[in-house]
């Protein structure tokens, strides 16, 4: 298996290499070459198929031959994270990205191959061309199927933070964001080397970079809740760099999936939407050399390595050659016409873009600004959370905003009348919203802008949902809830754009409740005993160790109380790994959609005698709840659409305007 995985991976970087040529260099009347391209492509899938599939026998067999397997796995390893082990370190998580390569690739050949015939030998192409990078990287730096001179009794096991459900979810759903946005950022380079004037580049690429951008959404997602339950130390988002390296092509991704919607319909934003897609990709690549070049501290991040200055070598030279081409095709990439005015939905298509380019600088900056003075004059300092709390939430906050006014805004044109009769309701809503926290005692003021703002966004998209169906009620003189599922069917795309901005809106009650107004106690507790707590209680029932099969367990009883009102039983532990030093908290919670209990074991005397940790986290649930609701609504944005509903009559509130997408 070791000699089959490694040259499986030696005969693939040649068939790549063989590919890349022989589509880029092929003509229309050079079809055996396209074809033979095509051949390599499909074999250099199946070579790096053989090569992962290796890999993981080795990891089930334990072979400890492999240095790889040594290192991440052990004998008593459970299956499900023998498994995961695939990617938990540097070389098995690259032959991971490079098999999701091959098979974005082998499906884009397979989906197009008797459609699109110009675009695809160039799609083709860039995609095996990354392919091919990320072999080279493997074959020349971290190859997974390197050996070991002396081969151990025993691995070294993975790292207990790894041994969770979330991390079996996470870095593949990370990963597959990451991997996916090559197909949109391929099609981008296929159309400029056709000189192609119109956006069929972003029509044919539409459903990549949804999924690509959904994917994304949902391994950040799964990556904060695994910080939430695993780290223990109360949060779900820290400013880590690799946190942000994450982050950066997500904001990147979303401005252009709502500036390509323009382009599509107006003309406009051409060269905007080939630099964001550019962009995009060139962070998901940024993303994966922070991970793996060691000049940044993160808990997410594998162990210095040699591969960083290819990494940098491939993000300049792409970058040079996409903006080269891009200038090249100058004349091609003009708009077709210009903005006729900045308060129209156009214009806040713009100012959404340079608003998601503010957040990605700014995150950018507070990212790299340590290492790169670290490197520049040997000193270490660090971007604490209040700078990216300072300078993100005000740029948050205005995206927010544009959230609400996107269904009542025109094309080409401002209509401040339709503008004022929609949002008079929800601006009321919002104010009296701010008016009743201000009472109870909420005095910052970024906190009352969000929490109103976030109603405003929830009515107005409300009002908008119950508009469009008391009109097509009307029209065809049925029952409203039937308008409403006609219209819901009709416009697939502009409800589930409105389902995940309504999400945004709930997730963004439950970060700024959660980490705002977050109460953190630590309570010491004897058996038998009651401790209070805000308005809490907890009473400790037992406190004992036990051993497993690869470490000793120390945990504690906890009996949670809201007055006289049980909540829940929980136990938090700590757990002593033979195989490695440091210590593990798996921490308790009592959830409930009003609050989190959350509850971390700190320390314990031989009396018996425990410290807990409690943080009460407000509305934190608001949070996955409102990431569940983007995730559904970029899901359903992918179906078709059924045939649209009966037109309906000219109203002087111009009901057109319902046929039109939602703005951000």
């Amino acid at each position: 298996m070791i000699e089959l995985g490694h040259y499986s991976l030696v005969f693939a970087w040649a068939m790549s290499l063989f590919a890349i040529a022989a589509l880029w260099f092929s003509r229309r009347s050079r079809n055996s070459l396209r074809e033979s391209g095509y051949r390599a492509t499909l074999a250099s899938f199946l070579l790096i198929s053989a090569a992962s599939i290796a890999l993981l026998v080795l990891l089930v067999s334990r072979d400890f031959r492999v240095a790889y397997v040594a290192s991440y796995t052990s004998r008593d390893l459970p299956l499900i994270y023998t498994l995961t082990a695939f990617w938990g370190g540097q070389a098995g998580s690259l032959l991971l990205w490079t098999l999701l390569l091959a098979v974005f690739a082998t499906l884009v050949l397979l989906q197009n191959r008797n459609k699109h015939k110009d675009y695809l030998p160039y799609v083709i192409a860039v995609i095996v061309g990354v392919q091919h990078f990320f072999l080279s990287v493997m074959l020349f730096t971290a190859n997974p199927f390197d050996t070991l001179a002396q081969v151990p009794p025993d691995g070294r096991g993975l790292n207990p933070l790894l041994q969770n459900f979330f991390m079996v979810l996470h870095p593949p759903f990370l990963y597959l964001g990451y991997v996916a946005f090559t197909v949109p950022f391929a099609f981008s380079i296929a159309s400029l080397a056709l000189k192609k004037r119109d956006a069929e580049w972003t029509k044919l690429s539409r459903r990549w970079s949804l999924i690509s951008w959904a994917f994304l959404t949902a391994g950040i997602l799964l990556g904060a809740y695994w910080a939430y339950i695993e780290l223990g130390w109360g949060g779900y988002w820290a400013w880590d760099p690799v946190e942000n390296a994450s982050l950066m092509p997500w904001l990147v991704a979303t401005a252009f999936l709502h500036s390509v919607m323009v382009e599509q319909r107006e003309g406009l934003f051409k060269r905007w939407n080939y630099a964001l897609i550019f962009l995009t990709f060139e962070l998901c690549i940024f993303g994966t050399f922070l991970t793996r070049s060691g000049i940044v501290s993160s808990v997410h991040a594998f162990a210095d390595s040699n591969m960083g200055p290819l990494f940098i070598a491939f993000m300049v030279s792409s970058t040079i050659l996409s903006l080269a081409l891009l200038i090249a095709r100058s004349q091609e990439t003009r708009a077709e016409r210009s903005i006729l005015s900045l308060a129209s939905r156009e214009g806040a298509f713009l100012l959404v873009n340079l608003l998601f380019l503010a957040l990605t600088i700014t995150v950018m900056w507070g990212t790299m600004y340590p290492a790169v003075v670290e490197a520049l004059s040997g000193t270490k300092l660090a971007v604490s959370v209040p700078f990216f709390n300072r300078t993100t939430w005000p740029l948050a906050l205005a995206v927010l905003f544009l959230i609400a006014l996107g269904p009542w805004l025109k094309w080409r044109k401002f209509d401040f009348p339709l503008l004022g009769r929609m949002l008079a309701g929800p601006i009321l809503l919002a104010l009296a919203a701010a008016v009743v926290l201000f009472a109870a005692g909420i005095r910052q003021p970024i906190a009352l802008a969000f929490f109103a703002i976030s109603v405003l966004v929830i009515t107005s998209l409300l009002i908008d949902v119950g508009r469009s169906a008391f009109l097509d009620a009307r029209s065809s003189g049925e029952h409203v809830f039937s308008g409403l599922l006609r219209q819901v069917r009709a416009r697939k795309r502009h409800y589930g754009a409105l389902l995940a901005h309504m999400g945004v809106a709930v997730a963004f009650i439950g970060i700024l409740a959660s980490s705002s107004f977050s109460e953190e106690h630590d309570v010491v507790l004897e058996k038998g005993e009651k401790a209070r707590f805000g308005e809490y209680t907890a009473e400790l029932i037992e406190f004992s160790e036990r051993r497993d099969v690869n470490k000793d367990v120390v945990y504690a009883r906890i009996n949670l109380f809201q007055g006289d009102r049980f909540i829940k039983e929980v136990r938090p532990e700590k757990h002593f790994h033979f195989k490695f030093e440091q210590p593990q908290t798996e921490i308790a919670i009592a959830s409930s959609l009003a609050r989190d209990l959350y509850v971390v074991l700190l320390g314990w005397e031989e009396n018996g005698t425990v410290t807990v940790r409690i943080n009460v986290n407000p509305l934190i649930a608001f949070l996955w709840a409102g990431g569940i609701m983007i995730l559904a609504g970029s899901i359903y944005a992918l179906f078709p659409s059924t045939p649209k509903p009966p037109k309906e009559p000219v109203r002087d509130i111009q009901p057109q305007t319902l046929k039109e997408e939602i703005t951000v």
